[in-house]
This record gives C-alpha cells, structure tokens and sequence, in this order.
C-alpha cells in the first residue's frame, strides 16, 4: 500500500490559551505528518511566537504565515490549504487536541481505498480544562445512527444536504479534488462543510467511529459545538431565523452546484443536481415564509406533504420551527 504525503492545514488568531497543546498533539502522532502550514490572521497575544518555537524543534516541517491583514476564518483556512503540498489534508483548529492515533488511522483508510475522497471521525466534547461533557461530536451534531448508515451505504450528499456534519477538525480529503473545492466560496464560515460537501458529490465518502479528537468548549469559541438542552435547541431555532439560516443555504448550495457544473467529472449528474435543486428550493421557501401564520401555512403544508422537511431539514422540528417561533 503507498504510503501517501500528508499536510495539516491549521489557522490561528489569538489562540495563545490553547494552541500548544495542539501542537504538542502533532509531534505525538503515531505516524507524523509531513509538513504543519500555519496561517495565522493577525493576533495579538503570543500565538505567532509559540508557532514559531514549535517550528524549530518539531519532527516535521513547520510552515507559520503570518497574514498581512486580517482575512476572517473561511478565508484564512483558504489559505493554509493552498499552501499544504500533500496528498491527504486535514484541517486543524487552534484550541483542539488530536489522539495519537489520528493521522495514522484516517490515512490508513483514504491510503487503501483510493476510490474514496475524504473520511472522518467521531470525537470527544470536553471543557476547557479538557474534562469530558459526557458527549461526543457526532451526538452534538444530531448525527443519527441510521444517517451514519447512509454515509456507509454510500449516501453521503443526502445526509450532507439536510447538515453537513463534517466537522473540520475531524476530517482528511484528497488534495488532488482543491480544483473543485479552491477558491471557497464568499460565505462566511464555509470551509469544512464546503470541502465535505463537494467532495462527497464526485467521490466516495467515509466515517470512522473513533474518538481521535478532543473537542474543547470554551468562552473563545467560534462554534463551540456541544449537545444542546431543550432550551438551548429552541435559542438556536430562534437564531437560524434571525441570522437568516435559509437564505445561507441557497447561496451555500447554489454556489456548490454551480462549481459542480464546471467540473465535468460528477457521476450520476442529474441526480445529484436534482437533490441540490430541491435543497435550494426547499431552503428558498423557508427563507421567504411569511410573517404571519395563516401566510405561510399553504408552504408549509406543501413542504411537509412533500416530504422536505425530513430530506432537507429536521423533520417535526422544522415544520415546529416555521409554525410556532417566526414573527416572535
């Protein structure tokens, strides 16, 4: 089996808190990378500094960019990829730890399955001290036993149009699809659900049910993923109707199948453009439902009816959503 060239694409900003122990998770890989790109946007504490001291003592090739103005996450994780020279790719946060075995175990799978284009794993969900919350990534992200056997069947592009569930720091994806993947599109915080998603479209995809990462919470986070009470599940409802959730997606996935267009080599097309076009659809409803309940209960019977709550959305919660916390 050929053993594959690997890059680790990390982008930082004022990570100084946490950012050591990452890089300390790096060198105790049990297969070590070959080269660690570093685009750091700009921060103000010592994050630069200690990237560079790691640079010169790590058993691998350590590249730190600084970036000249500040280019916002998508943009700057953009860039790290760019720059990384190797077959496989994983992204990494700055404030997250990575089990020994990571690099090791989701090379193994892209290394001796050529046909399938990216992988990831499960995870840990911990606090800050890196005390367990008593849940994982793939709970966190509602991603259900019978979706992960979707993703082993093959159906990927389906689980990933109701919510890309590829968290980044999770994930490895062959470098020879960055045509189809680079430039991200201008949307904010894309990265890892644009790579997954169009990756998913013209290749085969794969899930490993290990923890090979620790997924630290803290105040700093840009996401913070963790499992949601009630409550919480109700202020993030809220949240996706005030930040416009909807209208992100038919731009996301509007964007994802114009570049799959271009790219001449997507098996199956038409089913999969016809998913997109019923995703963007469905999302183009939801965004422009109208404020007043009667208004909108003809879409939402028709969405429901046509079953695109459950394909495209959360099913009951959805059609909840729409019925009961708009125009609040």
């Amino acid at each position: 089996m050929t053993k594959l060239r690997t890059s680790i694409a990390m982008a930082t900003y004022d990570g100084g808190s946490f950012v050591v122990e990452q890089l300390e998770s790096f060198a105790e890989q049990t297969r070590s990378p070959d080269e660690l790109v570093v685009c750091d946007d700009g921060s103000h504490d010592d994050t630069v500094a200690q990237l560079q001291r790691f640079a010169a003592r790590a058993p691998f090739e350590v590249r730190v960019v600084p970036n000249p103005q500040r280019l916002g996450t998508s943009a700057n994780f953009e860039k790290a990829v760019s720059l990384c020279t190797g077959e496989i790719v994983f992204l990494a946060d700055q404030d997250d730890v990575w089990a020994p075995a990571k690099v090791e175990r989701l090379c193994g799978v892209l290394e001796a399955e050529p046909a399938v284009g990216a992988v990831f794993s499960n995870g840990l969900v911990a606090n800050a001290e890196l005390r367990s919350l008593r849940t994982d990534l793939w709970e966190a992200q509602f991603f259900s036993p019978r979706e992960q056997q979707q993703v082993r069947d093959g159906r990927a592009v389906e689980v990933f149009l109701k919510h890309v569930v590829a968290a980044g720091t999770t994930l490895a994806f062959r470098s020879r699809f960055r045509d189809l993947y680079l430039p991200f599109p201008n949307l904010r915080d894309c990265h890892d659900a644009w790579i997954a998603f169009v990756i998913a479209a013209v290749s085969e995809f794969r899930i490993l049910d290990e923890n090979l990462i620790t997924y630290r919470v803290h105040g700093a986070n840009q996401f913070g993923l963790h499992k949601m009470s009630l409550r919480e599940q109700l202020a993030q409802a809220h949240k996706q109707l005030e930040v416009g959730a909807f209208a992100y997606a038919v731009d996301f996935f509007t964007a994802a199948r114009e570049r799959l267009s271009g790219a001449g080599d997507v098996p199956s097309a038409e089913p999969i453009f016809s998913l997109i076009d019923a995703k963007i659809d469905h999302s183009r409803v939801r965004d422009e439902m109208s404020p007043h309940l009667l208004g909108r209960v003809p879409a939402i019977l028709r969405e429901a009816l046509a079953g695109r709550y459950g394909r495209y959305s959360y099913g009951l919660k959805s059609v909840a959503q729409d019925i009961f916390l708009r125009g609040l």
